[in-house]
């Protein structure tokens, strides 16, 4: 009856997951972790249920974090290498560390007057080794049917296991969330916001998480 048929994928959501070699990754992570303890001691003993802790947003500033902020940028020039983009040069706006204790977790949320966003993971207990991104379109929620099997094309919620040494990276309009940390270990990564240097310098400075040590968003 049909002589054709075909499926196009239009609008795609790029979503990026690099993965450090293992040996890279440990010893990275053991300098992160004997740093960010350094940059955070004394922590303040009082959190609200639920929240979670962020240090400031200047942590790619540090010469301390300098690999890490080496790391990120090459990611994040191959990211746009891919999407075949004219640009002149691209600045890291942003950079902190997220600890999240049991019981703590990060709704749904975006970053706005960023090109590009990312996270990298230091500690990841399992369990709470996971990240969720939202369909961004809004006629998507209108109606939902029943499905057989979810998959990209019918699901409104997808999510990416990750470990230590894994960095994801994704458009800044994209919502994304962190579910609650159930376990009794506390998870510990790095985010970072990426923008064109002709915008941050000429237009708009990037709107920021936080700018507080330690402050629930």
């Amino acid at each position: 009856m049909f002589a054709n048929t075909s499926v196009q994928e239009f609008f795609p959501t790029p979503v990026w997951t690099i993965d450090l070699r293992s040996q890279v990754a440990e010893q990275l992570n053991q300098k992160l972790l004997a740093d960010l303890e350094r940059l955070t001691s004394p922590r303040p003993t009082q959190l609200e249920l639920g929240g979670f802790w962020q240090t400031q947003t200047d942590m790619h500033t540090r010469p301390e974090f300098a690999e890490l902020t080496s790391l990120l940028r090459k990611a994040t020039k191959a990211a746009l290498d891919f999407l075949q983009l004219e640009y002149r040069a691209f600045s890291i706006t942003a950079c902190w560390a997220n600890f999240g204790p049991t019981g703590g977790g990060h709704s749904r949320h975006t970053h706005p007057n960023n090109y590009l966003s990312g996270v990298y993971y230091v500690r990841t207990p399992a369990g709470a080794d996971s990240i969720d991104f939202f369909d961004p379109r809004p006629a998507a929620a209108a109606m939902m049917a029943p499905a057989r099997q979810l998959n990209r094309f019918n699901g409104n919620q997808m999510t990416i296991k990750v470990h230590p040494g894994r960095l994801i990276i994704f458009p800044s309009w994209l919502l994304h969330g962190v579910p609650v940390n159930r376990t009794n270990q506390e998870r510990v990564s790095i985010a970072y916001n990426a923008m064109f240097s002709d915008f941050t310098e000429t237009m708009s400075r990037p709107m920021r998480p936080g700018n507080l040590p330690f402050q629930r968003p």
